[in-house]
């Protein structure tokens, strides 16, 4: 799975502490200036099936854990965000929060 897939849920995840379940997007793509376009619509596409996940209900069927868990989405990235990722990246996590969902970037450790 990876962000190419953008109807599909990469990874998921339910802590043993915590209240969170983590829902993973796996980014593979760099951000370089002549594909950085596209990649963010391939994002925000994932971002949105995410979404629907959560909003759907779909996340309590499919995962049953989930139930009453902080959904989290968290973009694993193989490559640091450009600045324009970055703002976009931002600008999702207020959204984001303000819908009761948990929002942020990883940089992959190689």
């Amino acid at each position: 799975m990876s962000i190419a897939e953008t109807g599909v849920i990469d990874i998921w995840g339910v802590p043993s502490c915590g209240n969170t379940v983590e829902l993973i997007i796996a980014d593979h793509l760099d951000w370089e200036p002549s594909s950085e376009a596209a990649h963010l619509l391939l994002l925000q596409e994932k971002i949105n099936t995410y979404i629907s996940f959560i909003e759907s209900g779909e996340i309590n069927t499919s995962i049953p854990a989930a139930a009453g868990k902080k959904p989290v989405i968290r973009v694993v990235g193989q490559h640091a965000l450009s600045r324009l990722a970055e703002a976009f990246a931002k600008q999702v996590e207020a959204v984001l929060r303000d819908a009761g969902i948990e929002f942020d970037f990883v940089l992959k450790q190689s």
